[in-house]
């Protein structure tokens, strides 16, 4: 059994108590989090576990045109700075469903809007967007992160051929990511139950917990 088998059945043997989870896995981009969350959702069983995405809170285009970071002033704003996710409309969905109230995602052009069930006893909260949020609306929080080598790896195979990027675009931006990355995001590792290292395409748990 791989340790990522072992980390999931450790995952599904703890939220399989006939109650009410809410978690939260987050990262950076290319950091293994939402492939991790897909595989924890399919093993609870879709009939059980919400798998709510967060990508869609993020803003894009022309409004994140609008803003600069006063500590990178010459590079793009990335996902790393909590001013480019819709929040306080993360945190009502959350709430939402917490409540017993089903939702509708927001619809992207690459995720159409789904309807959630609060009736499901399980949501799973995957994104960058996660980590900004108070860790009391979570009962446990993973974090993924992977060296920068990896991460560049990672983007040049799934952006250049799912989101149709160029790989010189990002070779280029890739420097300015991971320095927002270590400065704004990093410091949100101390927050998470578990944090999980995936550099070359490894599993390693650097900080585990003793609710597993």
């Amino acid at each position: 059994m791989s340790d990522e088998e072992k980390l999931l059945k450790r995952l599904t043997a703890y939220l399989s108590d006939d109650q009410k989870h809410t978690i939260r896995i987050y990262g950076h981009g290319a950091s293994g989090k939402s492939t991790f969350a897909r595989k924890l959702q399919l093993i609870l069983g879709e009939e059980r576990a919400n798998l709510l995405e967060t990508d869609p809170y993020v803003i894009t285009g022309e409004y994140r045109d609008l803003l600069s970071s006063k500590d990178f002033p010459h590079q793009k704003v990335t996902a790393c700075l909590p001013a480019v996710h819709e929040l306080s409309s993360l945190e009502r969905d959350i709430c939402a469903l917490q409540s017993g109230l089903d939702i509708l995602t927001i619809g992207t052009a690459w995720s159409p809007s789904l309807r959630l069930s609060a009736r499901k006893p399980i949501l799973i909260v995957e994104g960058m967007s996660t980590a900004f949020l108070s860790e009391s609306l979570f009962d446990l929080s993973i974090c993924f992160y992977t060296d920068d080598q990896t991460e560049l790896e990672r983007r040049l195979a799934r952006d250049v051929a799912v989101r149709e990027r160029r790989s010189d675009w990002i070779k280029q931006t890739h420097l300015a990511r991971r320095e927002q990355y270590r400065h704004f995001y990093q410091p949100y590792l101390v927050a998470a139950d578990l944090v999980i290292c995936q550099s070359d395409n490894s599993i390693r748990i650097e900080k585990d917990s003793p609710i597993l």
